[in-house]
C-alpha cells in the first residue's frame, strides 16, 4: 500500500484502535490523546494483539520508526524533538504484509 493511500485510509479512521486481522487489536496506548509532554526524552506504548511481526511509528507523517518488543508492549523511544503540536500513528504488519495503521493521536510538547 502507498504512502498516500496509507494516509487517507488512516483520514477515515475514528478511533486510536485499528483491527488487524481476525481477533488482533493494535493502540497507540502512550502518549494518550491531548497529553502534554514535558520531559526531553519519552518512550511511545503500543499494545497489540494477535500474530503481529512488527510494528512501526509515524510521528507528523515522517518516516515509520521501528518499535522494539519487550513485557507484552511494543514501545519507541523519542528523544531529540523541540516544543510544539505532533501527531503519532502506529502501523503493524501481520503475516502476509497485510498493514494496518491507527489514526493519529494529537498530543504537545512543552519542555519550558
Amino acid at each position: 500500500m502507498g504512502i498516500t493511500k496509507l494516509m487517507r485510509a488512516i483520514g477515515k479512521k475514528k478511533t486510536a484502535t485499528d483491527k488487524i486481522g481476525a481477533g488482533s487489536r493494535a493502540t497507540l496506548d502512550y502518549p494518550e490523546r491531548g497529553e502534554k509532554i514535558t520531559s526531553p526524552q519519552y518512550t511511545f506504548r503500543v499494545g497489540v494483539s494477535g500474530a503481529v511481526e512488527r510494528v512501526e511509528v509515524s510521528i507528523n507523517q515522517g518516516p515509520w520508526q521501528p518499535c522494539r518488543w519487550s513485557v507484552g508492549y511494543w514501545w519507541y523511544d523519542w528523544k531529540g524533538y523541540g516544543n510544539g503540536r505532533y501527531q503519532a500513528a502506529v502501523r503493524a504488519m501481520v503475516k502476509g504484509e497485510r498493514v494496518t495503521a491507527s489514526e493519529p493521536v494529537k498530543f504537545t510538547v512543552n519542555l519550558r
